[in-house]
């Protein structure tokens, strides 16, 4: 406090009091925190407070169309977009049943692997294809569609009566709108109950973008309930319900740098048409500009007179006359440009810039596998979270439900266990021995280790079996190599004491 607070005290308290709160707000202020400031270095940051829903409502559109143009004609965002997809997805994720007696789990095994290789409504792509299918489009467009169809069937059927299709989100109603009668709310095709909870979606016939056949098409949209929709995306924000396109931080950045390599292009061709600069020591003779004479004069008084030039030509210059050709300059800090800016993009992306750009000049063995470790955390928070929790599990139930409506199935009591694909292994050999160790001390299964490579655990046992009885039949029981893992790796073949000694246990037993 100073005298004038004190003078204004003493005559007011109440003003004194006042000041006094106003000064202790002040002192709050300087002490908070420096991203709150407001001053000449945030006078032109406008930041808004409002939902995610309202801030994709705006851009949602226009973000998905321009990264869909970035990936057709950017190769940097069509290498992120591919990555994204190849590692999230990859050759698929592996389903199958557990709880079951060997001969059940066999044959509903068999009966969802039968199904995987037909289940396309296109009939372009099976299971770990529409998987990446919807994984690709989920970071192109922000979101994809996976619309159960369901089939009708009969006593001969086979197969499960299901087949999936993939849509972009551009399918949903964007001009459908308005509340329900159970005071529900549609928001731009996507209806919610009193809770707010999804419970359709509004689906267009066709695409909107399908101009070609427009005039034959309707564009009424159709009420499909949230059960029978499976809508992928990445939620971000708590509320969020709709998703954004993966490239939507690194639009700009990316645009950016077409633009700078195009301004470079220019200034390359410009510099590259030689030019040739005639001096001479006479100030008043031009030479081919002379209004005294001429053009014959001149070519007789100092012959034929050069003005462009051609490849492999020589020309002699008269005494006194040289020529002066520009020279390009040199590009400087092009590539670090470029560095720079892919580098944010692949940080905005979520993917490494080694593997948006495919340079590894920077990396070696040890480096790469530490920065791999935080790649790889972020792909499986995707597949767990994202594709297996959203996709996969909705689609195992629909698929169960088919199978056991068409009689398909030996058991309806199991459960499903899901493994994402592994990681391509930098090293194989140490990958192996580190496998075998956690083999042994029981953090990992051996179903584990054989369905993170893509393969069916049960399949995967029987094939073994089978190569193995052909090797016996063949070769003879005695017969050891490597690849039986029933015996030591490089072991000791067993003397002939030792296997008298196993023909007796044998026969003893």
């Amino acid at each position: 406090m100073t005298w004038l607070d004190d003078a204004i005290g003493w005559v007011s308290p109440q003003m004194g009091a006042r000041r006094l709160a106003y000064r202790h707000r002040l002192d709050l202020a300087r002490r908070s925190y420096d991203a709150a400031r407001r001053d000449h270095r945030t006078s032109g940051w406008h930041t808004a407070g409002s939902s995610a829903n309202a801030e994709i409502a705006f851009s949602e559109e226009i973000v998905r169309n321009r990264t869909r143009d970035l990936g057709r004609n950017n190769g940097w965002a069509c290498q992120i977009l591919d990555t994204f997809a190849d590692h999230a997805a990859g050759t698929g994720i592996v389903g199958a049943p557990m709880g079951l007696k060997a001969r059940n789990q066999q044959r509903v095994g068999q009966a969802w692997m039968n199904w995987g290789e037909v289940c396309d409504h296109d009939g372009d792509h099976d299971l770990p294809g529409l998987l990446w299918l919807a994984t690709k489009g989920m970071a192109e467009s922000g979101a994809s569609l996976i619309r159960f169809r369901r089939l009708q069937f009969d006593a001969s059927t086979s197969v499960a009566p299901l087949s999936l299709q993939v849509l972009e989100p551009d399918f949903i109603d964007p001009l459908k709108d308005g509340t329900t009668r159970d005071g529900g709310l549609i928001d731009r095709g996507i209806e919610y109950d009193a809770k707010g909870r999804k419970v359709a979606y509004w689906l267009l016939p066709h695409h909107p973008g399908d101009v070609a056949s427009w005039r034959r098409r309707s564009l009424l949209s159709e009420r499909v309930p949230a059960d029978e929709v499976v809508y992928l995306y990445q939620k971000l924000r708590p509320g969020q319900d709709r998703g954004m396109p993966l490239l939507a931080p690194a639009v700009m950045t990316l645009r950016d740098l077409d633009s700078y390599f195009d301004a470079e292009l220019v200034r390359k061709r410009i510099e590259s048409c030689l030019a040739g600069f005639i001096q001479t020591p006479e100030d008043d003779l031009q030479i081919g500009t002379n209004a005294g004479e001429s053009r014959e004069q001149q070519k007789q008084k100092y012959g034929k007179l050069v003005d462009k030039f051609e490849p492999g030509m020589l020309t002699r210059l008269h005494p006194g006359e040289q020529i002066t050709i520009n020279k390009p300059s040199d590009s400087q800090g092009v590539s670090e440009f470029a560095q720079l800016h892919l580098r944010e993009a692949a940080a905005a992306a979520g993917v490494m810039y080694e593997h948006a750009t495919g340079d590894f000049s920077g990396v070696n063995y040890s480096s790469w596998r530490a920065g791999h470790h935080g790649f790889r955390r972020r792909m499986e928070r995707v597949q767990w979270h994202v594709l297996i929790h959203k996709a996969c599990r909705p689609i195992q139930m629909r698929w169960r439900e088919a199978a056991r409506a068409a009689a398909l199935l030996p058991s309806a009591d199991f459960g499903w266990r899901w493994t994402p694909p592994g990681f391509i292994s930098v090293d194989p050999y140490k990958d192996a021995q580190a496998d075998l160790a956690n083999l042994r001390m029981g953090k990992v299964t051996l179903r584990q280790l054989v369905e993170e490579r893509g393969y069916d655990f049960v399949e995967q046992l029987l094939q073994l079996a089978e190569d193995l009885k052909s090797v016996e039949d063949i070769l003879g029981s005695d017969f050891r190599f490597d690849g039986d893992p029933r015996k030591a790796l490089n072991g000791a073949k067993p003397s002939s004491s030792d296997k008298a000694e196993q023909n007796d246990a044998a026969e003893a037993a």
